[in-house]
């Protein structure tokens, strides 16, 4: 496939975490620039974060929204969950980091659905009652609705912060490397974090120049955020995913 030969996209996910959307765009034939935009770090905190991995015979379901999560709490868990634990995730790449720590997640948004966090609620929330206590480690900035919903479906449901994401400090001068001279194009957005830090790497100049972008996101929650930062998307993955995300830029080329 090289139906993107020649274009520029610049991919902004976290260094770590990037080669294989890095891949799948080279693949389809585009010349591909990095960008990180998020680095992920430990919670201010963390003793709200070792103590629930202590405490996970408390609790019926662990439910991971982001291959992050994952891979900040497991290790605090020693890798090995109570038998009785069930575990839920969002999304392949989520399930692909359980399976890492051979565990198969009981349920996974997605399959059948949406593969975010409302596609979670509406397949988890039916399996909850008021007997189970559901733990969430989440983002520093995660959204509630998750946590909302479930307690309002009847659970006890508790959301612990398990990493924070910040902004690179090599990021500025890497933009301005891409940039300066050229105009933004094909840019891919995967979380609405990664929205505001471009957006913010362009401080009183955004505006002028947000006209030359080419949002790729990666889903609903993402294109929100580009809308509040005045960018409509120029594709939407159909669902989360590398090659989702490339068909849709094949698919506006």
């Amino acid at each position: 496939m090289t139906g993107l030969a020649g274009l520029r996209v610049v991919v902004t996910r976290a260094e770590r975490q990037a080669d294989g959307l890095a891949a799948a765009f080279s693949a389809a034939g585009a010349a591909v620039e990095l960008l990180p935009l998020l680095e992920v770090v430990p919670p201010a905190d963390p003793r709200f974060l070792e103590r629930a991995a202590s405490e996970l015979a408390l609790y019926d379901w662990l439910v991971f929204t982001s291959a992050n999560a994952v891979e900040a709490f497991l290790p605090l868990a020693g890798g090995a969950l109570p038998h009785r634990l069930r575990v839920a995730a969002v999304g392949p790449a989520t399930a692909e980091s359980l399976r890492a720590w051979e565990i198969e997640p009981h349920l996974l948004a997605g399959v059948a659905g949406r593969a975010d966090a409302e596609g979670l609620l509406a397949d988890l929330a039916p399996r909850v009652n008021r007997r189970q206590r559901v733990l969430l480690p989440q983002a520093a900035d995660a959204r509630p609705d998750l946590l909302k919903g479930l307690n309002a479906a009847g659970a006890e449901a508790i959301a612990v912060v398990a990493y924070d994401k910040r902004l690179p400090a090599d990021a500025p001068a890497r933009a301005a490397e891409l940039f300066s001279t050229l105009p933004l194009g094909w840019v891919t957005f995967t979380s609405p974090r990664i929205v505001r830090h471009f957006a913010e790497l362009f401080g009183a100049d955004w505006e002028r120049r947000q006209g030359e972008l080419w949002a790729a996101s990666i889903g609903p929650v993402t294109s929100h955020e580009l809308r509040r930062r005045g960018v409509e998307p120029a594709a939407e993955a159909g669902e989360p995913g590398d090659e989702a995300l490339v068909a849709a830029v094949l698919g506006k080329t």
